[in-house]
């Protein structure tokens, strides 16, 4: 006869993580990064930037470029986007590669936003270059409303159909409570840039004063639907990072660049408020790191004709920064690892067309590939605890982006426009540059 367990006592001690990198908790499932270079010119070409990097966004997508700049510059972007996240809202697990009920629960930026601004001015002996530059790569905000329960049976070899689990020796059927969640997170960069140039080789850095504003959620809730638990992550801190670039200039037809950008780690602090401890008052548990990816690109930009430009990069994204010493209630990870995150290399390409008129017009066209990266449950199912943080922690899915854009230049002016769509991000992007 199958055996039948309430198990709703399953994630309630997840709340209880002892001092951690980053920590399992359910308000950070399905969250992603999506980082690109800045400027609507950038993404309408799939912001593939690294190798050409000629205007005033590169003081913090390449700080090598800035001394291509001939005039000082002001420029400053506004974006507008939607972002969604894949999240378990209920049902039964039915086998191990059938992932139950999700839903998408979307974040939008009710108004464009600035997303980028800055000041760049070249030397008078064009050999040298600095910028101050704001950034504002990672908002994102999220509200998912109270799951149903979540069924699923375990035997002794992991998930079981529960209309099998009658016949399996060993085999268990559990609930998992139901929960809700909300995120927010807001990270902003100021950075001072700057780049000398020797021969046709420029060399450019920047330092970055990095800001993250962090609130995750998770209420746990009984069958009736009354509260539980309580946890959250917050943050409010902030760091000083680093960027290097390097630019090659090979020719009026060919030109290469290479950046590295270090990523900014933030206190958060964690805490538990257990409604049905003799305290329920909220527990500050642990005080996590947040470490945001690493990255590393390369990028060529070909000029066949003077009217078009070909750009390509690769971006190496070390996203398994977001599980630098992951601590789980489940086990002792540091023998047995059992959240992982992926590095990944996005792959960027795009082209820039300018048609010869009165005042000059660009069509701009990209691509690039965002494998996924989001952190993921990687452990054995062999307790009701790890068959729960299958359901909940999933790995994510590979977006593919496709972006246009338009562009006209005036002698002193010029003004861009971008759209870039995937299946979970869609991005609009508008953007000015001022030249004196």
């Amino acid at each position: 006869m199958r055996k039948i367990l309430v198990f709703s006592g399953v994630f309630l001690l997840l709340g209880c993580a002892a001092f951690a990198q980053n920590v399992d908790l359910e308000a950070l499932s399905g969250v992603q990064f999506n980082f690109g270079n800045p400027g609507a010119r950038s993404l309408a070409m799939g912001g593939a930037f690294l190798g050409l990097a000629d205007d005033a966004s590169a003081a913090e997508a390449n700080p090598a470029g800035l001394t291509i700049l001939r005039k000082p510059e002001v420029s400053v972007e506004g974006r507008n986007f939607r972002t969604s996240r894949n999240f378990v809202t209920g049902g039964t697990l039915l086998s191990p590669t059938d992932p139950i009920r999700n839903e998408e629960f979307h974040s939008y930026s009710r108004r464009a936003e600035l997303g980028f601004a800055s000041i760049s001015y070249p030397m008078p002996d064009k050999h040298f270059a600095i910028a101050a530059y704001f950034s504002h790569p990672v908002a994102f905000t999220s509200v998912v409303v109270p799951s149903s329960p979540i069924n699923f049976s375990l035997g002794p070899n992991g998930p079981v159909v529960p209309s099998q689990c009658i016949t399996t020796p060993g085999c268990l059927s559990f609930r998992l409570f139901p929960f809700g969640s909300a995120v927010a997170l807001d990270l902003k960069t100021v950075g001072l840039a700057g780049a000398v140039k020797l021969g046709k080789f420029s060399l450019g850095a920047a330092a970055r004063y990095q800001k993250l504003s962090e609130a995750a959620l998770t209420e746990r809730l009984n069958f009736q639907f009354k509260p539980l638990a309580t946890s959250a992550q917050v943050s409010d801190d902030n760091d000083i990072t680093f960027s290097v670039g390097v630019k090659w200039e090979a020719s009026s037809k060919f030109s290469a660049g290479a950046v590295y950008k270090q990523g900014a780690k933030f206190k958060t602090d964690y805490g538990v408020a257990n409604f049905t401890a003799a305290d329920p008052s909220f527990q500050i548990l642990a005080h996590p790191v947040f470490h945001i990816p690493d990255i590393a690109g390369v990028g060529i930009s070909i000029r066949p004709v003077p009217a078009l430009v070909i750009n390509a990069d690769a971006d190496y994204v070390k996203y398994s920064n977001l599980v630098d010493n992951f601590f789980s209630a489940l086990d002792d990870i540091s023998s047995n690892p059992t959240f992982k995150a992926e590095d990944v290399i996005e792959p960027r390409v795009g082209a820039e067309y300018f048609f010869t008129t009165r005042v000059p017009v660009a069509l701009r066209a990209g691509y690039y590939r965002d494998p996924a990266h989001q952190f993921f449950y990687n452990g054995p199912l062999s307790s009701p605890n790890r068959g729960a943080a299958s359901i909940i922690y999933q790995k994510g899915k590979d977006q593919n982006h496709y972006s246009v854009g338009v562009g006209i230049a005036f002698t002193a002016f010029q003004l861009d426009a971008a759209y870039d769509s995937s299946d979970a991000f869609k991005v609009g992007s508008l953007s000015a540059v001022f030249k004196f």
